[in-house]
This record gives C-alpha cells, sequence and structure tokens, in this order.
C-alpha cells in the first residue's frame, strides 16, 4: 500500500473537485482514481498537525467544511505523529546507530488515529459517554456511538467548525497559536543568514550544520543523559548524528536549499512547508508540494536516500496507483 501525503493546495484542488468548483474540473479524474485506490486498500492519505494549521486559516467556513469533508473522504482518521513526537525518538535512534550504544529503542507509531495522534495529544479523541442523563450505556451502544460520533468529531476539529448559531469568530484557529513561532522561525532564518554572511558561503554546510544542532540542542541533551551519553561525545559526532536523524536532515537539507539562494527571503508560512516535509519525506511513498520545495529536494538527493518520490504533479500519483 502506497502512503502519499498531499500538501494543502493539491487537497484544495481535490476539495474543488468534489464540489463542482469550475477550478477542480481538471481534478475530477484524479479524485475518482485515489478514491478507488482508498477503498482498494492500495493507497492512504494521511493528514499532519500541518494540514489542521492551514485549513484554519482559511476564513470561509463554507470552503473549511469542504475542504475537511474532502480530506476526511480521502484519508479518514489515518495522520502522522508530528515533529515533538518523532524527533526525540529519531535522536534515541541515532545515538544507538552512530555510537554503537548498547540499547534498543522500540519503533514508534509513526502513523494513528485522529487529531490526537497528529498532535501527539491522546486527550482531543472522542469518547462515547458512559451514561446519558443518570443511566448507565450498555457496551454495545457506546461502542456504536463511538463508531459514529468520532468521524464527526474529527471532522469537527479538522474544519475549525463551530456549533450552530454560534459566531464563527468563536471557533479554536489552531495556526493563531503558532504564529509567534513562525515569527520565530523566519527571525532564526534570518540570524543564520547573517552568520553565513560572517563566515563565507564556502561555510555554508558547517553553518547549517551548526544550526540544525542548535535547534535539537534541549532533546538531544536529554537524550544524552538517558543514554549515558556526554556532552563532549555529543559534539564531536554532530554531522554523523545529524544525518542520522532523518527528519532533521530533510529539514537541514532544506534550509541549506533555501540559505543557498540569498535573494528569496523566508516567510512565516514557510515553517509549516518545512516542518511538514521534514516528516513527510522520510515516512511517506510519495510527497506531492509545491514545485518550488519540490525542486529543491530533488537537487539535494534526498528523495534518493528514502527510496521515496517528491513531485509537484498529482499527474504522477495517478500514473502510480494506475501501475
Amino acid at each position: 500500500m502506497l502512503t502519499v501525503y498531499l500538501d494543502q493546495n493539491k487537497w484544495i484542488d481535490l476539495a474543488r473537485a468534489q464540489t463542482g468548483h469550475p477550478l477542480g474540473a481538471a481534478f475530477v479524474e484524479t479524485l475518482t482514481v485515489l478514491t478507488r485506490a482508498v477503498n482498494e486498500k492500495r493507497a492512504r492519505f494521511p493528514l499532519s498537525a500541518a494540514h489542521y494549521f492551514e485549513t484554519g486559516k482559511q476564513r470561509d467556513r463554507r470552503k473549511r467544511q469542504d475542504l475537511a469533508a474532502t480530506m476526511m473522504h480521502l484519508s479518514g482518521t489515518l495522520r502522522i505523529a508530528p515533529p515533538h513526537a518523532i524527533v526525540p525518538w529519531e535522536i534515541s535512534r541515532a545515538l544507538v546507530t552512530v555510537l554503537g550504544l548498547p540499547h534498543s529503542i522500540p519503533d514508534m507509531a509513526m502513523f494513528g488515529e485522529g487529531a490526537a495522534h497528529a498532535f501527539a495529544r491522546p486527550t482531543l479523541r472522542y469518547e462515547a459517554p458512559t451514561e446519558w442523563e443518570g443511566h448507565a450505556l450498555p457496551l454495545d451502544v457506546r461502542m456504536e456511538l463511538q463508531r459514529r460520533a468520532a468521524p464527526e468529531f474529527e471532522t469537527i476539529l479538522l474544519a475549525g467548525s463551530t456549533p450552530e448559531g454560534t459566531p464563527d469568530d468563536m471557533r479554536i484557529v489552531l495556526n493563531d497559536v503558532k504564529s509567534l513561532t513562525d515569527e520565530r522561525f523566519v527571525q532564526g532564518q534570518r540570524n543564520v543568514a547573517e552568520s553565513i554572511a560572517k563566515f563565507g558561503r564556502p561555510r555554508l554546510e558547517e553553518v547549517m550544520i551548526a544550526s540544525t544542532y542548535a535547534d535539537i540542542m534541549d532533546p538531544l541533551v536529554r537524550a544524552g543523559i538517558e543514554l549515558g551519553v556526554g556532552l563532549d561525545e555529543l559534539l564531536n559526532n554532530m554531522r554523523p548524528i545529524i544525518e542520522a536523524i532523518p527528519s532533521r536532515w530533510v529539514e537541514m537539507k532544506l534550509r541549506h536549499q533555501r540559505q543557498a539562494n540569498p535573494q528569496k527571503a523566508w516567510h512565516g508560512h514557510d515553517l509549516n512547508d518545512v516542518t511538514a516535509l521534514a516528516i513527510a519525506v522520510p515516512y511517506c511513498d510519495v510527497i506531492v508540494t509545491e514545485r518550488s520545495w519540490s525542486s529543491m529536494l530533488d537537487a539535494a538527493k534526498v528523495p534518493a536516500r528514502f527510496g521515496h518520490t517528491v513531485t509537484p504533479s498529482m499527474r504522477d500519483v495517478v500514473d502510480l496507483l494506475g501501475m
């Protein structure tokens, strides 16, 4: 079964196809092919936390609901874990591998169910009540309620919906929570650019490795303490450790490509793209994203390392599923 990650723009194209929007006419056949592949269990289309953030930016309630409906139509409740859950696990595995430590790091559930998995928040899920108006609910009733209500709960979270009659501006917009992080990301990349200008472009790779290490220093030190690795050993093995942490290596390569082109300014939304691609590229078979990101990843030979496909074209997905 192919695991296919679609960025937000591709989901918008599919939503337009599903709702009969004129701009979606070119994707009606694509939606049909993808739907058939899901039904035949030949493909799956996980969402990430980035999709919740991006969907929340849409101010039009109807468009959010249509987009969420299309996402749920293909992805169901399948979600990929977020960076703050993946990275510590990757770091522990990298330290064991690179330093030859006598430890075994168990596998993690990269894919799981619903927003609870997308945000690594176990309580962010629907649980059928055990009683109603003072009466205990039989197990079979609770199971049926869970089966019917859980997908609706997930759709509401994804669409940022509010109860009927509640003003739309009362909705929770997850993206608003991370706006400060966007600003810090942009400032961080400006600081990196200043370091490159100071030390010279021939030292671009060294600056990227150092900045990547700095970004993960806290979880890296914590993992080192748990596994009995000292700070000196962590610092003396920066390059091989980063190369053994898939998501951070991908993230570094993306930033490297952008920093190599100083004329292109960083924007807050770049954080969402970089964060999403950093986890999608190592752990999904096919990634469909913007042409600029696809070109940068290919230029850095990132997809080749994992044997995965990164493309800007939905046509490539259709062709793969038709093989």
